[in-house]
């Protein structure tokens, strides 16, 4: 069997290592730039938060979450110093306290919305052993069996000068190697912590104090043994590096670093990529035709088999079998490949031989031996599931390469066209129900929005009826399915806007919309009111001269007066006079008082009646020049002499036929 390593750094935005085991892709490892490993890493953190009833610490370690630091990775040298009798362990409120500075190493990193696992059992990994500061072990992977290998390394391990506060765990890699390669690898180790303790003391936290080695570095740390049969290495600068790295630790196997020179990419010309290609998907064939789904969830991975069109075996149990060997194998192989951890649920074809099925297990046991991840195996139940845990010592392939889809969410399902319509048309009947709304527009994905107004019209016009609201819908063809946008104004926006057209209520417009209903209403629309106006004027001015008149009489006064007031406020409020009596009263007390001859009365009322005349144009149009006011008094005077004749004549007669007052008319000039 020929076992390569190959080495893709062509590109700075991606290094991929890839193991390939008879041209079968057997591991693989990708780190994106940017989203490096830091698992490993050592950091100088501060403590945030104790929670007492969790027994664990909330650590600041420079990351956008916060780390978890749990009461059994706190080491001893942390704790209080207590009593020598009192052997149980503190609690964790006794051994940390807010803003305390530790070192820090990530053991599990952050995963969705859950932070880093933390610990302060240090650990440094070289070639051949894990270096455990203050830790006084010293052991043998569980991986090497027992036997002389086992006990060779025994014997070595116990010829290395090893200080007493650290601890080592030889791995497998250690197999066959003798006890002063052992002890090169120990110095570097050694070195390499006490360098990280100088740049603690010297660093504020949160900082990086140890940074894990690069992928190709780790890759060959980790996974290269002997028998492989050369290391390919498609860039020039990361040949010198592994090149060097060979040289420090395995200088036997340095000429197995070899550049890639050939013109077709390296993963390519031993057919890796199709390979790589099938790892994205959640279904895997199988060699006679069956086939396995990989669903990954939140709680668990569940792995389906299904015997597919395999028919070629005799019966069902055969073809179960077979179909069961050639899964297993094959789940073994995607869990490393896509790196999947925590518990993990295989379900079986159900067989009814128990043979086959103690077979199926070992088979599986048998495939996952490689694996650098811890493993624990159960047994199929009666059911035909078969429980198993896994070691996540990376983050999944998925994880960096690949993003959730944004149209389903990861789901990898949307709904139809008929269901968004009919969403959509319960989320509009939601908001209009209110009565509130005076407009609702949506903007909606483009074939839902062509089916809402080819096929529910009808319904969408009925709720703009029922509900006197406006609907509107708009297409968009960059929205998701189940996207959808909706704004709604509501009524008293919609008053507020039509008022606001209609613009703001000003001094000036409400005078002039005063002065337009006066006009409109004392506009003469036949000759009758002006007739009515002049009377009224000239019976008020007539009224004047009759007081002034009898004012300078000098006879009875106080009763004419009180009878001249109430028959002004009679002519005021429009109405006649009650009787011709009221009116002759006031003239027969003059004449008995002072008789006087008709002609000498005119004389002496005519120059009176000038003046109060000139008087009542000038307060009437104070700004119209004098020939005006003249011209329009005179008019005036010529139209009330008539009247006043008249009216007189009526008064003299009622009072008596015996005196008649007359009043000739006479033009007044000014």
């Amino acid at each position: 069997m020929t076992r390569k390593m190959l080495v893709n750094a062509t590109h700075s935005e991606e290094n991929r290592v890839a193991i390939v085991e008879d041209g079968i892709l057997s591991e693989l490892d990708i780190e994106i730039a940017g989203q490096e490993q830091t698992k490993g890493n050592i950091y100088k953190a501060t403590v945030v938060r104790v929670e007492s009833g969790l027994q664990a610490a909330f650590v600041d370690y420079g990351a956008e979450r916060l780390g978890f630091l749990q009461l059994g990775e706190i080491h001893p040298s942390l704790y209080p110093e207590r009593d020598s009798d009192d052997r149980n362990r503190p609690r964790i409120n006794e051994i940390l306290r807010r803003g305390q500075e530790l070192l820090v190493q990530i053991v599990k990193e952050e995963r969705g919305t859950k932070g880093a696992a933390l610990t302060t059992f240090l650990s440094l990994a070289g070639r051949y052993m894990v270096l455990m500061p203050g830790d006084k072990a010293r052991g043998i992977s569980r991986k090497i069996p027992d036997g002389d290998e086992r006990k060779a390394l025994r014997k070595a391990i116990d010829q290395l000068e090893l200080p007493e506060d650290m601890g080592i765990i030889v791995r497998t890699a250690a197999l066959g190697h003798s006890s002063e390669e052992l002890q090169r690898d120990l110095d570097y180790l050694l070195k390499l912590y006490r360098s990280i303790l100088e740049l603690a003391d010297r660093s504020q936290a949160p900082s990086l104090i140890y940074q894990e080695s690069n992928l190709v570095i780790r890759s060959i740390r980790d996974y290269f043994t002997p028998d492989m049969d050369e290391v390919l290495v498609d860039d020039p600068q990361v040949h010198r590096q592994a090149k060097d790295f060979f040289a420090q630790v395995m200088p036997e196997h340095q000429h197995l670093v070899k550049l890639h020179q050939e013109q077709r990419p390296i993963f390519a010309r031993y057919q890796i990529e199709e390979q790589i290609e099938t790892i994205t998907q959640n279904q895997v064939s199988l060699p006679s035709g069956g086939s396995i789904v990989i669903d990954q969830t939140e709680a668990l991975v569940a792995i389906d088999v299904n015997s597919g069109r395999m028919s070629s075996e005799q019966g069902i149990e055969a073809t179960a079998y077979k179909t069961n060997i050639e899964a297993a194998r094959e789940v073994a192989r995607q869990l490393r490949l896509r790196d999947l951890g925590g518990l993990i649920v295989i379900d079986f074809i159900d067989m009814r031989d128990r043979g086959h099925t103690r077979d199926v297990e070992r088979t599986l046991k048998d495939a996952l031996a490689g694996d650098k991840a811890r493993v624990t195996v159960g047994r199929i139940s009666q059911f035909g599931l078969l429980e198993m845990s896994r070691q996540r010592i990376k983050a999944a392939l998925a994880a960096g390469a690949w993003n959730t889809c944004p149209h389903c969410n990861g789901r990898g399902r949307v709904r139809s066209t008929e269901t968004q319509a009919v969403a959509t048309m319960r989320k509009i009947h939601a908001s209009i129900a209110k009565k509130q709304i005076a407009r609702i527009e949506l903007t909606v994905p483009a074939e839902v929005a062509t089916y809402l107004l080819n096929n529910r019209r009808e319904e969408l016009l009925d709720m703009e009826r029922r509900y006197r609201t406006t609907i509107a819908i708009y297409g968009d063809s960059d929205l998701t399915p189940d996207e959808i946008e909706i704004e709604l104004e509501k009524r008293e926006k919609q008053d507020q806007q039509s008022r606001e057209e209609t613009g703001p209520v000003t001094a000036e417009a409400a005078l002039a919309g005063a002065t337009e209903e006066r006009d409109a209403e004392s506009a003469p629309e036949t000759a009758e009111p002006e007739v009515e106006k002049e009377a009224s004027e000239s019976g008020r001015k007539r009224r004047r001269r009759r007081r002034r008149r009898k004012a300078a009489s000098g006879s009875s006064q106080p009763e004419q007066a009180h009878a001249e007031q109430e028959q002004a406020t009679k002519e005021e409020k429009g109405e006649q006079p009650a009787s011709a009596a009221a009116e002759t009263a006031p003239v027969t007390g003059v004449s008995e008082a002072s008789p006087v001859e008709p002609g000498e009365q005119q004389a002496e009322e005519k120059p009176k009646r000038r003046t109060r005349r000139k008087k009542t144009a000038e307060i009437e149009t104070p700004t119209e020049p004098a020939a005006s006011q003249s011209a329009e008094t005179e008019d005036k005077t010529a139209e009330e002499k008539p009247k006043r004749r008249t009216r007189r004549k009526k008064t003299t007669e009622a009072e008596t036929s015996e005196e008649p007052v007359t009043t000739q008319p006479t033009e007044t000039e000014d």
